[in-house]
């Protein structure tokens, strides 16, 4: 039956696809998946765990490690009987485990490999990919819309399971409107696109002549839709590309809303009619985010195995606010720019007073159109509490705006979204958002903060007015201002307004302008001491065209420690700026730098035998540094120790201190448990490294401690991937990164000072 022959589009009710779902391997693909239990480690095994396995009603019912070993060589009755069930415990290999049930287990484990793809797309997606069925199909054609791994996945399994999907896919595509039918047209439109056009006809002509007229409709090609042949990664036809962030449906009520709005003005100076400003808030409706950038990211088997490369949707390439279409451009042309962006910030602030509808939530990408920096400095507060609200979508939005319109305010203001989040999926777009933005002005992240960083005026010169007297405001290499009269003699403190001063206001001035500029200076000081622990490093040319000139930022840099580093990220030699701006060494020797060479802040655990003749020489020129770097506690290992693959003889440790790094980035072992008890804890190093630390007899996060204190019995490092079960220690110390390691070690013994 036929419906829908309007307008919309058109409608076949009644199609079903029957197909079976098969397993198809690729030449060696089994087998590559299989040998992945060889890094399924699952530690001592016990004599009830068989005993467990038959008894267990769902895999929830077994440990993690029982897990791994029930699905690498347990009993494979008992193993089949538990597939279907779900998987709630934590697994650091969850692909590897997977894929190895899938390799072992085959079509008995499809509920397994669609409850785990279904639940992380991104990570575990490509479980399906041996897999052709409709179930399959459906989820593949899902994540087309993907901005991460889920995105190539899903390609992928369309690309090598044509005509499975076609026929899969057009029941829903020629269906009820719905996000089934657009998940559905987003597939057909993708296997057409990629050369598949044919394969779908095909498909569709099986279903009758109703849903051929349909499907043919559907896949018609648009000018500029053509593919070069072949290739899985080529971006998607424009046709298509306009599908994955469409404009929302606007639900205006002109009656009121008019009445809210303030004038818009012509390019001209003249009023804008009303019926015009409505035909720009209709075209302002369809803003929308661009298309995801390409490629899709990921490689499910890099070198030919190992574990697959894997980017999540918050850690892939950020898409900005796409480009406004010719009708919209056009109207935005014939404005004031300054009246629509007043305009466009009564709009926004009416959709926030309005509980922020989700049907109109195109105001806050319309901002990217019609926005000024004082629309980045009312949105950025916004997008700052949107993720505390739980309003997600919309700090997505948010972050696009400030990376599309990319002044220097809106990129300022994204670097202090960054900077005051403590990690999570928003935390992580706004990183790439701006690691994008710095890019477009061929710099880093770093440069570009360096560059971004406010200066209060000082560098044009700052006057303390009081009508008829007038102080110059200096600072000195602590950030300190002070207020200097006209005789050149420096003031403790400003003086206070007098009767026949004019302007008295400036005193409070003054004092607002010494809170802000403490407030930046701690702020520009904590991300120095952020850049030393992440090995964030500059061009030296920096230092002299940047950093040096900059009023708040050049006193802080004399008084850190630098150093130039390879490729590979290790100390060449340390550094430190002299009074005239130019390089000195350990010996305290003018060192010359290339201008391209790169150079960091040392870390203390780096300068080796060097740190105490650099604390020396700072105390000698008394340097005050403004964050502890030569003074700092570390922990640095021994030749023997960095070649051990295992640190032992430590002191015990207090277990509330334990406790609190388990609230904290620490992660344990025992959440599985009932009473929550944690006989390792771990935590993420540079490189793909884990480090791991036994204790005894462990630490509960489910009540009281009772026991005082924790013995530990060994601390290693171990790949980040792998949960930590093995007996054999296989990375040596040293292969950690040093400054790290230090911080850990002493967050972990209690050395802090």
């Amino acid at each position: 039956m036929v419906a829908g022959k309007g307008r919309g589009p058109g409608v076949v009710e009644g199609l079903v696809c029957a197909d079976p779902t098969v397993v198809v391997w690729l030449d060696g693909e089994r087998e590559l998946w299989w040998s992945r239990a060889a890094a399924l480690e699952h530690g001592r095994e016990e004599p009830d765990w068989v005993t467990a396995a038959t008894g267990a009603d769902r895999l929830s019912d077994l440990t993690p490690a029982q897990v791994s070993w029930l699905f690498v060589k347990g009993p494979e009755a008992s193993a089949r009987a538990l597939l279907a069930t779900t998987i709630l415990l934590r697994h650091q290999q969850r692909a590897d485990l997977d894929r190895v049930a899938v390799a072992r287990f085959e079509l008995d484990a499809l509920a397994l490999a669609l409850n785990e793809a279904g639940e992380d797309a991104d990570r575990l997606g490509l479980l399906l990919l041996p897999f052709r069925g409709p179930e399959a199909a459906t989820l593949a054609a899902g994540w087309l819309r993907h901005l991460g791994s889920a995105r190539l996945w899903g390609r992928m399994w369309l690309q090598r399971h044509a005509e499975s999907a076609a026929r899969a896919l057009i029941p829903a595509a020629a269906g009820k409107a719905g996000k089934a039918r657009q998940n559905a047209e987003d597939g057909l439109r993708y296997l057409s696109a990629t050369g598949k056009g044919p394969v779908v006809v095909k498909a569709a002509d099986g279903y009758g002549p109703a849903a051929l007229a349909v499907i043919t409709a559907l896949i018609e090609p648009a000018p500029g839709w053509e593919l070069p042949d072949g290739e899985l990664l080529t971006p998607v036809p424009v046709a298509f590309a306009q599908g994955p962030q469409p404009a929302r449906k606007q639900k205006l009520q002109p009656e009121r809303w008019p009445e809210r709005w303030p004038e818009v003005r012509t390019a001209t100076g003249a009023v804008m009619p009303e019926d015009q400003v409505l035909r720009l808030v209709g075209a302002l409706a369809r803003s929308r985010l661009a298309a995801a950038p390409e490629p899709a990211p990921g490689d499910p088997a890099p070198d030919g195995g190992g574990v697959p490369m894997i980017v999540e949707s918050a850690a892939a390439a950020q898409p900005l606010v796409a480009a406004a279409d010719a009708g919209t451009a056009e109207l935005i042309a014939g404005g004031d720019r300054r009246s629509l962006a007043e305009f466009g910030r009564a709009l926004l602030d009416d959709w926030v007073t309005d509980d922020m509808p989700p049907a109109e939530a195109w105001v806050v990408l319309a901002q990217a159109h019609v926005g000024d920096d004082d629309t980045m400095d009312r949105l950025a507060p916004l997008v700052k509490s949107w993720p505390a609200r739980s309003r997600w979508a919309r700090a997505i939005d948010g972050l696009a705006v400030l990376a599309t319109v990319g002044s220097d305010v809106a990129l300022r203001h994204l670097l202090a979204i960054e900077e005051g989040m403590s990690g999570g999926p928003t935390n992580e777009r706004a990183v790439v958002h701006l690691t994008q933005a710095a890019a477009r002005r061929g710099l880093s992240v770093t440069q570009l903060a360096d560059r971004l960083a406010i200066t209060h005026g000082l560098d044009s010169g700052v006057t303390l007015d009081y009508g008829p007297r007038k102080f110059t405001v200096i600072t000195d290499d602590h950030l300190t201002p002070y207020a200097v009269g006209a005789d050149g003699r420096r003031l403790a403190r400003p003086p206070k307004p007098g009767v026949k001063d004019t302007n008295p206001e400036a005193y409070q001035w003054f004092l607002r302008f010494k809170k802000g500029l403490r407030a930046t200076a701690a702020a520009q000081i904590a991300r120095f001491e952020r850049d030393m622990l992440a090995h964030r490093f500059r061009p030296a040319a920096d230092l002299a065209a940047v950093l040096l000139p900059h009023p708040i930022l050049g006193p802080v840099v004399r008084r850190i420690v630098w150093g130039e580093y390879d490729t590979e990220k290790r100390l060449v030699r340390a550094l430190r700026v002299a009074e005239d701006g130019s390089f000195a060494d350990v010996h305290d020797s003018a060192a010359v730098v290339d201008g391209d060479a790169r150079l960091g802040i040392v870390h203390p655990a780096e300068l080796g035998p060097e740190l105490a003749v650099w604390a020396e020489m700072l105390a000698d020129y008394e340097v005050l540094q403004p964050f502890p770097q030569v003074h700092r506690t570390v922990v640095t290992l021994t030749g023997e120790q960095r070649a051990a693959t295992s640190l032992s003889g430590f002191e015990p440790v207090e277990t509330e201190r334990l406790a609190r790094l388990l609230g904290g980035d620490w992660q344990g072992n025992g959440f599985h448990t009932r009473n929550h008890l944690h006989t390792q804890l771990a935590r993420e190093l540079p490189g793909g490294l884990t480090l791991v630390v036994e204790v005894e007899p462990g630490v509960t996060t489910a009540g009281y401690n009772t026991v005082p204190e924790q013995r530990i019995t060994e601390i290693w490092a171990d790949d980040s991937w792998s949960d930590h079960w093995q007996f054999d220690r296989r990375t040596p110390m040293g292969a950690c990164d040093p400054a790290i390691l230090s911080e850990r070690l002493v967050e972990l013994l209690g050395m802090e000072r």
